[in-house]
């Protein structure tokens, strides 16, 4: 069921005018029926008054003599009356004097006469009046007349009421049509409006052909104004963005520049720093072996410190050379297929000495008749030692598992562990650079934060990439995804 609420604003003015007339012609209808009742009602009131004066005077006589015939014959006289169906005259005790009965209700009951009134009935009137002589009562006259034609008197003013009610109504839809127009047309051309507005994004728009000066003119002007200072504002906000815009780019510029200098920098310092880091490794190595003459236990311990200390540094200074040749686009892979079962194989023996110092179990599980693979083996290698070096410094104990298997046309190879694991929060930041979870002063463990994001983007160099699924307390899977066929991959790029 519609609601009016729900009605449109034409509809709603259209229907508020015509309840409106309808509730002011059911109020004078009514008023008008009510006053053709009281006024059938009263002039019978006058007429049978009018009679009962007459004929109680010419009653009087018949009364003091007691001459019943007398009184018959002025009763008699109503005949010519032929809406008076009875009349009766009693004497001063009460008691019945003369009567008149029309034909066919000369059965009518008068009953015994108590006071005099009027007294109405659903098809008669009934008058009871004294009869008055020098001051004194002498006998009472009733009269009764037809009242059966005022229903008919009713239904024809209600006839007529009818007529003239559909006539209203009518004439008030015509006007309500008409009256309601300069009202909704101006609402439902700012509506419009607004709706275009709403849907083009244009502020251009206007309401136009309002020119009253009522409220509806004074929303329709607010409303206008209110689109001109929108169409302002927004064409200063896209002026400013613009602005904004231009700067930003030049800020980007500026930074993509600071950037390939910096790299560039890493680069040039790292090169630097290499050489003399491997002559002291070198020669640490030279001096460790005693062909420089015998050392004593004291020495080989702290020859053995500078050597593992100059390592671990060579170790850093090659990941930040790895980065800043990859951020600067100058790091290229070439692919060659190879098998990759050996490299895996030999990637593992290599480390499991490490894992083993600290109580842990390496294995490796690699599907067999593996195809060959069509990528940059040292860049893979690298990425693998990266990723199995990293499960063994974060695990403490239980197992490390490597495995190997093709899924369509890329190679899987997961690196689970039985670590410490990664929160959630700290997954979406493992893979950028110098970041490291057990970041700070209490850090235990060694490394530069380097190694999971050249993992990532060696991985995205060789046509594939990494992604990690991880439990706090249980451990952690990182999962390497390559194509099987580098070429193949770089042509569809």
């Amino acid at each position: 069921m519609i609601r009016f609420q729900d009605l449109s604003i034409k509809l709603k003015l259209i229907s508020v005018q015509l309840f409106t007339t309808l509730f002011i012609l059911a109020f004078f209808v009514g008023i008008y029926l009510y006053s053709q009742y009281r006024q059938f009602e009263t002039t019978a009131s006058h007429r049978m008054e009018t009679l009962c004066e007459i004929l109680g005077s010419n009653s009087i006589s018949a009364l003091l003599f007691f001459d019943n015939d007398a009184a018959v014959d002025v009763l008699e006289s109503l005949d010519t009356q032929p809406d008076i169906l009875n009349a009766v005259v009693y004497d001063h005790d009460g008691q019945l004097f003369a009567r008149f009965d029309r034909k066919n209700h000369e059965d009518y009951d008068w009953g015994s006469v108590i006071s005099e009134g009027m007294f109405a009935g659903d098809d008669d009137f009934v008058l009871t009046k004294r009869i008055i002589f020098d001051g004194l009562k002498v006998g009472w006259i009733a009269v009764r007349l037809d009242s059966s034609n005022r229903r008919v008197a009713i239904i024809d003013a209600v006839s007529q009421s009818l007529l003239l009610f559909i006539a209203g109504l009518i004439l008030a839809g015509l006007l309500s049509v008409r009256a309601q127009k300069p009202i909704s047309d101006s609402i439902l051309t700012l509506a419009n409006t607004a709706k275009k507005v709403h849907d083009t994004g244009d502020y251009a728009l206007r309401v136009e052909g309002n020119k009253s000066k009522d409220e509806i003119g004074e929303l329709v002007d607010s409303f206008n104004e209110m689109l001109e200072k929108i169409l302002h504002h927004e064409k200063h906000l896209e002026d400013l963005v613009a602005a904004r815009t231009v700067e930003l780019e030049d800020a980007k510029t500026r930074a993509e520049e600071s950037d390939h200098l910096k790299s560039a920098f890493l680069a040039s310092m790292s090169h630097e720093l290499r050489t003399p880091l491997n002559s002291i490794i070198g020669f640490t190595g030279i001096l460790l072996q005693g062909m420089a003459g015998p050392l004593t236990d004291e020495q080989s311990k702290q020859l053995g410190m500078v050597k593992g200390s100059a390592s671990h540094l060579l170790e850093l200074i090659n990941d930040v050379l790895d980065i800043s040749k990859i951020e600067s686009g100058r790091l290229e892979v070439h692919g060659e297929p190879f098998k990759v079962d050996l490299l895996l194989v030999m990637a593992v023996s290599s480390l499991r000495p490490f894992a083993e110092k600290k109580g842990l179990v390496l294995k490796h599980e690699i599907e067999p008749d593996l195809p060959h693979l069509n990528s940059d083996k040292r860049r893979l290698e690298q990425v693998l030692i990266n990723l199995i070096n990293n499960a063994i410094k974060f695990t403490d104990k239980g197992s490390i598992h490597v495995k190997c298997y093709r899924q369509g046309d890329s190679l899987m190879i997961d690196v689970t562990d039985t670590g410490i694991g990664i929160s959630e929060k700290n997954l979406k930041t493992i893979f950028e650079t110098f970041r490291q979870i057990d970041t700070g002063l209490d850090r235990v463990k060694e490394g530069s934060g380097l190694g999971l994001a050249i993992s990532k983007k060696l991985s995205e160099l060789l046509g594939g990439t990494i992604y990690v699924t991880s439990q706090v307390g249980v451990g952690s899977t990182f999962s390497v995804v390559l194509p099987i066929n580098l070429e193949k991959q770089a042509d569809e790029d």
